[in-house]
């Protein structure tokens, strides 16, 4: 079975994609959860089950210790058949349209064009900020943004690019003196040696890791229908996404607003795949999700108050007066970032104004779908992993089942 707590109501047990909970948690991962506890916040062992709400270890896609992604599960097993080509080191420049019709894909190797035709269809799947890229250089977009960039107009389409959404994540930070914690020193260095080691000869031990390894959803705000805020509890200091090292022990809390009201946009900054679009996620906009953010960050210091963190004697890496709104706006609007959740700039829909339809092919051209989190009308509250290899999954069922009609 492929998923360790087998089939349920809740669980599928079968599939190429595994599912294991975490076997060598970090001690303060533990603590967490019991600090939320304390906290008269409730356990929740199964993130998955009959209820979201709750704190507790997250599960894992991991298959003996080790990553299983997406590509592992569902490409490597059929790399090699003959019906299946992966390319590397491409830049798909524009879908290729005639009549109407996407008819195959133009991409660039170094400075040289190629084409590939299809016969059936085309399934773009580019994620959110690369998908409307290449349907706005292929001429599926905003037409006067098109033409700004001198591309022909195939498809007038508004919503290619917009409505885009992202968890807006805030992370709080606080040093301690316990090398329980995952750090920079000699005892930290020992340890992870010594856990590479053990992880190269065994898959097994604290290398396994996550990183973020517990968390929860909880409802924060008075008029929220279900849990608004999702935390995850990482057992190390992070900064900057973990691109800045810092010295020492310690621990990481994310709070992030699970169904933010602020939208952005995609937009292209050339005719070439190869430059980077123009994202703007126009983060905390509307107010109401600063307001979320606010007081998931203020329950986000009162778990760490808690007796089981506060033995740590954990010390807050940016002290302010949390009562007072004007300072945690200020240090929210300063540090808060992505949580790498974005959504929405390809929305499916019944509407003629959607990108594509509830069955994932493009409104307005024929011979193409779009599968990917860029179809998300709103944004799921939680990750947004498992439900993209759902979308993946859906699209090649409705792919199947029109060439066969």
């Amino acid at each position: 079975e492929h998923n360790v707590r087998g089939a349920d109501d809740h669980h599928g047990a079968s599939g190429p994609l595994w599912v294991s909970d975490q076997k060598w948690p970090n001690p303060g991962s533990v603590a967490f959860v019991e600090a939320a506890a304390q906290l008269q916040l409730p356990r929740n062992a199964d993130f998955n089950g009959a209820q979201q709400e709750g704190f507790g270890l997250y599960q894992v896609t991991q298959k003996d210790g080790e990553r299983w992604s997406a590509a592992r599960a569902y490409v490597e097993p059929k790399r090699g058949s003959k019906n299946l080509d992966v390319r590397i080191g491409v830049s798909v420049q524009r879908l290729d349209i005639t009549d109407g019709r996407v008819t195959g894909v133009t991409y660039t190797v170094g400075d040289q064009e190629r084409s590939i035709k299809a016969r059936g269809a085309v399934v773009l799947s580019a994620g959110a900020f690369n998908s409307p890229q290449i349907l706005m250089l292929s001429g599926i977009g905003p037409a006067a943004h098109l033409k700004e960039h001198g591309i022909d107009v195939a498809v007038d389409r508004a919503a290619v690019g917009s409505d885009l959404q992202d968890h807006i994540d805030y992370v709080s930070s606080w040093q301690t003196e316990s090398k329980d914690l995952v750090g920079d020193s000699l005892a930290g260095t020992v340890r992870m040696v010594k856990a590479i080691i053990e992880h190269r000869r065994k898959r097994t031990g604290i290398m396994t890791t996550p990183y973020a390894e517990a968390g929860g959803f909880w409802t924060v705000m008075p008029d929220a229908p279900a849990p608004d805020i999702q935390w995850h509890f990482v057992p190390a200091m992070l900064e900057d996404h973990g691109r800045t090292k810092v010295k020492g022990h310690g621990f990481s809390l994310h709070a992030c607003v699970l169904r933010p009201e602020s939208r952005g946009t995609v937009r292209l900054d050339g005719r070439d795949a190869r430059l980077a679009p123009r994202i703007d996620p126009n983060f905390l906009d509307d107010e109401r999700d600063i307001a979320t953010l606010r007081e998931g960050v203020r329950l986000s210091h009162r778990i760490v108050s808690s007796p089981s963190l506060a033995k740590y004697d954990p010390q807050d890496r940016y002290p302010i007066d949390l009562d007072d709104d004007a300072q945690l706006d200020a240090l929210i609007r300063n540090r808060a970032d992505t949580v790498y959740h974005p959504v929405g700039t390809c929305r499916m829909g019944g509407d003629k104004d959607a990108v594509v339809d509830p069955t994932l092919k493009a409104n307005g051209i024929e011979g193409l779908y779009v599968a990917d989190a860029s179809v998300m009308p709103r944004l799921v509250s939680g990750n947004t992993n498992a439900p993209s290899i759902m979308i993946g999954e859906r699209c090649a069922d409705f792919v199947k089942d029109a060439l066969a009609a």
